[in-house]
């Protein structure tokens, strides 16, 4: 049995990535940043699913093709896959403002991106 990720269908991660903005969506939907701050259980929900996106755009990175598209959109996918190795070596906790504004004002940009990435392929 191969463990190489990218025998998984690059569609099946973009997916992936497109559920985990949405449910983050819905986690901060109607919060200020203050209130997030002081709810541990939605900083909790967003920080795993950021660290889901990371994840799979680091694999969706090795795929030539999804590489080149990554490039055309303008996806910061370096940016993506860097912060969920941040985030999974932060032991001592996670800082709420950062995913506040990776929440609020990166991800929903992101979101169109990947889903014509999606349809493309």
């Amino acid at each position: 049995m191969k463990n190489d990720h990218t025998e998984r269908n690059p569609r099946l991660y973009l997916t992936e990535i497109i559920e985990s903005i949405e449910k983050i969506e819905t986690y901060i939907k109607g919060l200020t940043r203050e209130a997030f701050a002081k709810d541990q259980m939605r900083i909790d929900a967003v920080d795993a699913n950021i660290r889901n996106i990371g994840e799979a755009t680091r694999v969706l990175a090795k795929h030539s093709n999804i590489k080149s598209k990554f490039y055309y959109y303008r996806i910061p996918y370096k940016i993506l896959s860097e912060l969920r190795s941040e985030l999974t070596h932060e032991y001592f906790g996670s800082d709420a403002n950062a995913m506040w504004n990776m929440a609020m004002n990166v991800l929903p940009c992101l979101k169109g991106q990947f889903k014509k990435i999606l349809e493309e392929i």
